[in-house]
């Protein structure tokens, strides 16, 4: 028997599992330059996450069409405070170490995304090179690697690794937990709804739909991430 059903399309789980999944190649690669490529990529699936997130969110309020298209503009942070001043009347937590955090991805992801031509002053010696390169040049004092004092992240996206991509990861996931769980206190099963993909298909099941490869690429590293923000466990059992 067929039937016409209403799907609400959402990104976010696709996206994030992307990030999960991209971290988890770069963790089990060994070239230093794959990694930091697949860890790169990790870190901005992280960021297009977190919009899709807020931009779920969002969808919880009641507005015109022509306001949304204003909302539309606001900056990722502002779209997670308006939802929580038009549900709680309550302003995010700016200074909670989450949102700093949070506040310094994006920073970090956008001098990724929109890079600038920079001058700098670096001390270097210079020694002689063999048959096929003439001369070799070494920095005196290596600064490349240095760390985010919020993220502890590299400040340098070229050196970004595996480590820099579980903690990008984690501070989503910290986050989101927070600000579901503490901030704007709704269950799981009312956050799902609004970041899953989800269908009018069935009366008595639950609603909301997952790519079963999504799902265990998420799950397997669940242990380590502490997902609170949706439910996730008891899924499976749909597939078999």
């Amino acid at each position: 028997m067929s039937h016409s059903v209403e799907i609400t399309e959402n990104t976010f789980f696709s996206i994030f599992s992307d990030a999960v999944l991209l971290y988890e190649l770069a963790s089990s690669e060994t070239d230093k330059y794959t990694q930091n490529t697949l860890a790169k990529s990790s870190i901005l699936s992280v960021n297009y996450a977190l919009e899709a997130a807020a931009n779920s969110f969002i969808t919880s309020i009641e507005i015109t069409s022509k306001l949304k298209s204003n909302i539309d503009k606001f900056s990722t942070l502002d779209k997670f405070e308006l939802v929580l001043q038009w549900h709680k009347d309550k302003s995010l937590p700016r200074g909670e170490r989450e949102t700093q955090i949070i506040q310094k991805l994006i920073d970090q992801r956008n001098e990724l995304v929109h890079p600038k031509v920079k001058t700098v002053q670096q001390d270097v010696v210079t020694a002689l090179g063999d048959e096929s390169i003439a001369y070799y040049h070494k920095a005196l004092q290596d600064n490349s690697n240095e760390k985010c004092k919020v993220t502890k992240m590299s400040l340098d996206p070229s050196q970004y690794s595996a480590e820099d991509a579980l903690i990008a990861i984690k501070s989503l996931v910290n986050f989101l937990n927070k600000y579901i769980e503490s901030w704007w206190e709704i269950d799981v099963e009312s956050s799902a709804i609004l970041l899953m993909k989800s269908w009018t298909g069935s009366v008595q099941a639950s609603p909301i739909m997952y790519q079963k490869h999504e799902l265990e690429i998420v799950l397997r590293h669940n242990k380590n991430l502490n997902i609170r923000f949706v439910g996730l466990y008891g899924i499976l059992e749909q597939f078999t």
